[in-house]
């Protein structure tokens, strides 16, 4: 069972997954919403604001034509030292940039133009326990809509039946 100590939760809230970041930050999920605490703030996503969770693993095409440009930048170097260096600082940049952003998770929500971005520890383990707790509160959404229409349905087909 993780430990709820340091987390804001309502009573009776369940926590499934506590986890930390690479970035030194912990993110937590629990039965309706996810936590990201950072040093001075905790962001809460409600799963019913959650539009879409994607998993971007590495980016090895990213990779590739990044390691073609440092080569291709070494190569140049004895016709042109400056654009020779250049392509290859730039294609070490992008190697760089390309290993930082993998794993990350998205986070896309309804009421925010930019999506929820966190870059954990252990990706596939947040992933597993995230992608079920929003599909339970989906569910939960989707019996409540249900039960709400009967119940304006069946009242409708009452209501016309007793000006008779």
């Amino acid at each position: 069972m993780p430990s709820r100590n340091g987390l804001d939760l309502d009573t009776g809230e369940r926590l499934h997954y506590r986890g930390d970041l690479r970035s030194g930050e912990e993110i937590a999920v629990t039965d309706s919403r996810l936590l990201v605490r950072k040093r001075d703030e905790t962001t809460s996503v409600p799963y019913t604001n959650v539009s879409e969770v994607s998993n971007e693993s590495f980016n090895w095409f990213l990779a590739i034509l990044s390691l073609s440009l440092v080569a291709f930048g070494v190569y140049s170097i004895p016709e042109n030292a400056f654009a020779g260096v250049g392509l290859a600082a730039f294609g070490c940049w992008s190697i760089y940039r390309t290993y930082r952003h993998r794993d990350r998770v998205r986070i896309h929500t309804h009421s925010q133009p930019k999506p929820v971005e966190v870059f954990p520890a252990d990706a596939e383990a947040l992933y597993d326990e995230l992608e079920p707790a929003i599909e339970t509160v989906r569910a939960e959404q989707e019996a409540k809509r249900e039960r709400e229409l009967k119940g304006g349905e069946e009242g409708v087909a009452e209501g016309e039946r007793e000006p008779q």
